[in-house]
């Protein structure tokens, strides 16, 4: 057993250092997506359901498609374009935001921010509940580590992408007319021939 145990920890060492540099998602903090404190919301309402920051990005890395799929976030490479890339908040600090030609019911989106020094790209994943609404800067310290005395970043841009996820749901049985009658005639007829038989003993 102890032999087992060795060759695993070593075979884990092995690859740890022989597997190329990956992205690194790091989950928010909860009060970034809970009621009343989300980052995005709708009223007082998160619009999101989970959030990630890929450690591995810097200021210098801007959100566009190809980051994003980089970074993988929420396990997916494959999102693709809403038209709704790098978008400019103007002030930064907080803006609206709004999902164009949304379908939740075919596509899931996320929403990704991007700041400055100390900030790494921020997603966020929508809980489809809202498909316009508001938020605030994420870029706050803590979780990052704002340079100098700062306490939080505007957001430089930010970029909406989605990718195909139809939402899977039990097809209704439907059960055709004629076969329904033909199994309660069966039943009649089947009650009919035990009741004969009761009467024959």
């Amino acid at each position: 057993m102890k032999t087992y145990l060795s060759t695993v920890v070593a075979l884990g060492a092995v690859t740890a250092f022989s597997a190329p540099a990956q992205a690194a998602l790091i989950t928010c903090p909860s009060s970034f997506v809970a009621d009343g404190t989300a980052k995005v919301f709708g009223g007082s309402n998160s619009a999101v359901a989970a959030c990630q920051y890929d450690n591995a990005t810097s200021q210098s890395t801007v959100a566009n498609l190809a980051n994003i799929n980089a970074s993988g976030f929420f396990g997916y490479s494959d999102w693709v374009s809403n038209s709704q890339g790098q978008i400019d908040p103007g002030v930064g600090g907080a803006g609206v935001f709004n999902i164009a030609g949304v379908d939740f019911a075919a596509y899931d989106y996320i929403l990704v921010f991007k700041s400055g020094a100390g900030t790494h790209l921020t997603a966020f994943l929508f809980n489809e509940e809202f498909a316009s609404g508001n938020w605030t800067t994420p870029f706050t310290d803590p979780p990052f580590d704002l340079p100098g005395k700062s306490t939080s970043h505007g957001v430089s841009h930010y970029s909406i992408v989605k990718r195909f996820n139809p939402k899977i749901e039990e097809p209704p049985v439907n059960i055709p007319e004629p076969e329904v009658l033909a199994l309660l005639g069966l039943g009649i007829v089947g009650l009919g021939l035990i009741r004969r038989r009761v009467r024959n003993r």
